[in-house]
């Protein structure tokens, strides 16, 4: 009886047996490969004195940042295709779900022997929907791996350094692509035609919701002072991602270069030093995870929504 249950389950699998091995393999293969390649940079990890900067920096620290270079070269042979072969799975695994039992015409008799076309849809959708979680998921967390063995100064859970492409996040902007191919695929019905609309969709969302954040972060932004005499850097500390740099007026108010620059006025004097007070916008490193679980909820809420209209437009249209 149990067996007979998922019987559903392991169907679906068996229909898309050979993306599943491709990607999986693919997937699991990098996935691997990248904490192979973390720990093979950590191993030639330099001392304290070949990074610190305050003092001279001894002859023997040539070959062990030679060392290290060499490691962070091979190491980025394995996580740039980690992010083109975890994109190319969603778009892939995704459109087929319903577009290509539309295109060989097999979900008339589905259709007429089920009772409900929602279950079928469920039935085809979720497994597909698990295995991209998980895959996802895994390269995610070998990305942050990856980006923490190459900035080991940093506090990874606390710096925006690599945002969007480690972590979580990285996960739910794979399943929007997956929820965005599935959308897509029920709409037009062929595969070939729904793939490729289904990546410029998926693109624009993505950036489109990119800038979007990029606004919102813009406003939550903290105005760090700047003293350009005593270090001339921008005032934020390691792991704050910059929002922007502006000059305080004598009435408090924050203005960007453009103010002067509209104006023909020169904000620096002759010796390169700002003639107001300069802040720089930033958002806090301790802000990352918030802000990335923020983002990574709309996108997995988006997701929902998306795979939401793709059922509905399965039970309401016609087959063929």
């Amino acid at each position: 009886m149990r067996g007979e249950r998922f019987e559903w389950f392991r169907l679906t699998l068996r229909l898309h047996r050979f993306e599943l091995f491709a990607f999986g393999a693919a997937i699991i293969g990098l996935v691997i490969g990248s904490f192979a390649a973390a720990a093979y940079i950590d191993s030639f990890r330099p001392p304290p004195e070949c990074v610190t900067f305050t003092q001279e920096v001894p002859a023997t620290c040539d070959s062990f940042l030679l060392k290290l270079s060499d490691a962070r070269a091979l190491g980025a042979l394995v996580a740039s295709p980690l992010l083109l072969v975890m994109f190319a799975m969603s778009l892939f695994l995704g459109v087929p779900v319903i577009a290509r039992e539309l295109e060989r015409g097999t979900v008339r008799l589905a259709w007429w022997l089920t009772p409900s076309r929602w279950r079928w849809y469920l039935a085809r959708l979720l497994p597909m929907l698990l295995v991209v979680g998980l895959l996802t998921f895994a390269a995610g967390v070998a990305s942050d791996r990856m980006f923490a063995a190459n900035n080991p100064q940093l506090d990874i859970s606390n710096a925006f350094d690599g945002y969007g492409a480690r972590g979580g996040l990285l996960a739910a902007r794979a399943l929007f692509v997956f929820a965005v191919a599935v959308f897509v695929g029920s709409f037009i019905g062929r595969a070939l035609p729904a793939l490729i609309v289904a990546a410029l969709v998926a693109a624009i969302g993505l950036t489109g919701g990119i800038n979007v954040h990029e606004r919102i972060l813009a406003g939550e932004a903290i105005a760090v002072p700047v003293d350009m005499a005593e270090n001339g850097d921008s005032g934020s500390k390691p792991g704050d991602k910059y929002i922007d740099q502006r000059f305080v007026l004598p009435d408090g108010s924050l203005v960007g270069y453009e103010y002067f620059y509209n104006d023909g006025l020169e904000p620096f004097d002759e010796n390169g030093f700002p003639k107001y007070p300069m802040v720089t916008l930033v958002i806090p490193g301790e802000r990352y995870r918030f802000v990335e679980a923020r983002e990574a909820a709309v996108l997995i809420g988006g997701s929902l929504v998306a795979l939401l209209i793709a059922g509905f437009v399965v039970a309401r249209r016609r087959p063929g």
